[in-house]
C-alpha cells in the first residue's frame, strides 16, 4: 500500500477550519429544524393555520399578550378594516413602522389587537371597535352594476340599500352580476364571509335561470353542456344544465356553476350565436332568493346566510338528494330555484 504524503501545518489548520464550518452550518440546519417542527406543532393564538415563515410565528411583538391575540384580530386586518386599504398595503404600513399600539411601535405582522387596545396610523388615532356583521340578500335588477361606488355614473347596487341599513360600515358586494344580469346579489361587512363564498376553492354552486332566442336542438343542448374553451378565458363548461322549457323559438335553462368566470354564461351562448333574453341568479349554494320582489332586499341573521354554504362540502349527488336538500325538485316540476329564502 502506497503512503500518502504528510499534511502541512497550513493544509492542517484549513481542513479544520471547514469541517469547523460545516459542522456549524449542520448545527444551524438542525436547531432550524427542530424550531420549525416544534413551532408547527404550535397553534397560533388567532386560530389561523401559520402563513409564511414560522418564525414570524416564534417571535412575536414583545408587547403582545396572547391573552389579546386570541381575543382579537390582526393588525392588518384592523387597519385594512378601518382605513380603506389592502391587507398588502396594510401590511406594508405595518413594516414601515407607522403604526403605534398603545404608545409603542409594532412592526411585527402577527401583532394582534383587541378592545381596549389604541392604536394609530401615521399619527391619526384610530378607535378598536369590532364592528356588528351584517349580511343582505338583494334582488339586483337589471341596470345596476355590482360595486360600492362608479366614477363613470352608472347606478351601483349600494343606492338599492336603504340609510338605516347603511348605519353598518364597510358594506360591499360578496361577488358580482354584470350590468344587465339581476338576481341573487349578497352583500355584507364581513371578508371572511366572502370570502368564502367568492373564492373558487371552497365549490359555492350558484344557479341561473337563462333564457335565450332560438331553438335549442338536443345537439345544441349537449355542447352547451360539455362546454367550449375559448382563449382569452379558457375552458367554459356549466357544472350541470337542465331544460326548464323550450318552444322552437326561445328556451329556458337552469344552469349551476361553481368557478363561475366574468361573463361566463353570456360568452357561452354568445359562442354558440344565442341571444339571452334574461339571466338570473335565483341560488347561491342552500340559500335561495324565493320570493323576493326585484329591488327588494332582505337582512338575514348570521345563520341563515350561511345556507350560502350548504352544498360547499357536498357532492352533487347530495346536493340534489331530497334527504339532504328539501327544497330541490326534479326537472320538469315547477322551478325549485324559486322556493322561498329563511329570513331573520
Amino acid at each position: 500500500m502506497t503512503k500518502g504524503r504528510k499534511i502541512t501545518k497550513a493544509e492542517s489548520k484549513t481542513k479544520t477550519a471547514i469541517k469547523s464550518k460545516n459542522e456549524k452550518k449542520f448545527e444551524t440546519k438542525r436547531s432550524g429544524y427542530i424550531e420549525h417542527k416544534k413551532a408547527s406543532k404550535m397553534k397560533p393564538a388567532w386560530g389561523t393555520k401559520p402563513a409564511g415563515k414560522i418564525k414570524t410565528v416564534l417571535k412575536a411583538d414583545a408587547n403582545l399578550n396572547p391573552d389579546k391575540a386570541a381575543a382579537g384580530i390582526r393588525l392588518n386586518r384592523f387597519i385594512a378594516m378601518h382605513t380603506g386599504v389592502s391587507r398588502r398595503n396594510a401590511d406594508d404600513i405595518i413594516k414601515e413602522e407607522r403604526v403605534l399600539i398603545n404608545g409603542k411601535k409594532v412592526k411585527n405582522l402577527a401583532t394582534a389587537v383587541k378592545e381596549g387596545d389604541e392604536i394609530s396610523v401615521d399619527g391619526k388615532k384610530i378607535k378598536y371597535k369590532e364592528e356588528p356583521k351584517i349580511y343582505i340578500m338583494l334582488n339586483k335588477p337589471q341596470g345596476y352594476i355590482t360595486a360600492v361606488k362608479s366614477e363613470e355614473g352608472f347606478k351601483t347596487v349600494m343606492e338599492l340599500i336603504k340609510k338605516e341599513t347603511l348605519k353598518y360600515k364597510h358594506i360591499f358586494p360578496a361577488g358580482r352580476l354584470d350590468f344587465m344580469s339581476e338576481g341573487m346579489l349578497l352583500l355584507t361587512n364581513d371578508g371572511d364571509f366572502a370570502y368564502k363564498l367568492t373564492h373558487p376553492k371552497f365549490d359555492v354552486i350558484k344557479t341561473y335561470i337563462v333564457e335565450a332566442k332560438g331553438e335549442l336542438t338536443p345537439d345544441l343542448f349537449n355542447r352547451i353542456r360539455k362546454g367550449v374553451r375559448l382563449e382569452e378565458t379558457g375552458l367554459l363548461k356549466p357544472d350541470d344544465v337542465r331544460i326548464i322549457r323550450k318552444n322552437p323559438s326561445k328556451f329556458i335553462l337552469s344552469v349551476d356553476l361553481s368557478h363561475g368566470k366574468n361573463r361566463e354564461i353570456r360568452r357561452l351562448m354568445e359562442f354558440f350565436n344565442l341571444k339571452i333574453l334574461m339571466l338570473r341568479r335565483v341560488r347561491i349554494g342552500g340559500l335561495y332568493i324565493g320570493d323576493l320582489p326585484s329591488g327588494e332586499y332582505r337582512v338575514l341573521n348570521r345563520k341563515t346566510a350561511e345556507l350560502a354554504f350548504g352544498n360547499a362540502d357536498k357532492t352533487e349527488r347530495q346536493a340534489k338528494s331530497p334527504k339532504t336538500n328539501p327544497n330541490y325538485k326534479k326537472p320538469g316540476s315547477k322551478i325549485s330555484t324559486y322556493a322561498r329564502a329563511s329570513d331573520s
